[in-house]
């Protein structure tokens, strides 16, 4: 059944070499990232490459939202989730050029276990008892294969050893913040640079690109976490997207922030809904 493939195994660091295509038989590579790969990557930095590297998984053609990556977690759209520490060995297969499989032949099949190749054989019929799936499939096209795949296995490795520790400070950074906020008779002016990124998320809400507004609001937060509207609008552009269990959390954010705002009791409300979603969204 392997008659037609040419396999390499490696780290990310033969990559390229995975690239040959020779006489019609297609590459296979297996990825695993190793420390001396990731040695610059911050969880953050890591964060915004997995989002950007996981493009559409196979059987729901969506794109994967900000949202649906945290430091803890990876939400596909037709699996998961994937804790990073419960997979922290994540494996990638890399498929450029199969004949069989033809013009979606440039994916990338990840497995939290195991190395599962899935083959068609024949005139691209499944073999009965012999179509063992990987658990999630991304589709790219040429070269951006292979560069995606060692940037996805490299990004979920930092998170799977460092994301948890590192989300566990930006909460303690948070609930320091907000006390002082709360404590605070003046209340501190957003800094110019959070200014810019708000004006930014405002406009990328108004021209309907939600996923950008996550990603900026969460920059404006960055340098102000004290910041009650920051928090506040990025739960609903997040329930908006579907994202409840991430909606929660910012909300919730928010009335720490602001316990006793005048829509104080209808956010709670509003989490009261999102809560009974989350387990559906999830599916």
């Amino acid at each position: 059944m392997f008659s037609r493939q040419c396999m390499k195994f490696g780290t990310t660091t033969l990559l390229f070499l995975a690239a040959l295509v020779v006489g019609g038989c297609g590459t296979t590579t297996v990825y695993r990232a190793t420390l001396e790969d990731t040695r610059d990557l911050s969880p953050a930095q890591a964060r915004k490459q997995l989002i950007k590297t996981a493009q559409f998984v196979s059987g729901c053609h969506a794109p994967v939202k900000p949202g649906a990556v945290t430091y803890e977690k990876f939400q596909s759209t037709c699996e998961g989730p994937y804790r990073f520490a419960e997979y922290p060995d994540l494996v990638a297969t890399s498929y450029v050029g199969d004949p069989v499989e033809g013009s979606v032949a440039d994916k990338t099949c990840i497995n939290a276990s195991e190395v599962r190749v899935s083959r068609a054989s024949g005139e691209g019929r499944r073999p009965v008892g012999d179509w063992r799936h990987p658990q999630d499939c991304m589709f790219y096209r040429g070269s951006t294969n292979l560069t995606a795949t060692r940037d996805f296995v490299m990004a979920w490795y930092v998170l799977a050893r460092e994301g948890i520790a590192f989300n566990l400070a930006q909460e303690a950074a948070f609930e320091s913040a907000a006390q002082s906020y709360r404590n605070a008779a003046v209340k501190p002016q957003l800094p110019e640079e959070a200014v810019k990124y708000k004006v930014q998320a405002e406009l990328a809400v108004q021209q309907k690109r939600f996923d950008d507004a996550i990603d900026i609001y969460e920059q404006a937060l960055g340098i102000a976490p004290w910041w009650p509207a920051g928090h506040y609008n990025r739960g609903l552009i997040l329930g908006e997207l579907q994202d409840y269990e991430e909606g929660i959390r910012a909300l919730q954010k928010y009335l720490k922030l602001e316990p006793d705002a005048p829509n104080a009791r209808a956010v709670q409300l509003k989490i009261y809904q999102w809560e009974s979603l989350v387990p559906r969204a999830a599916k």
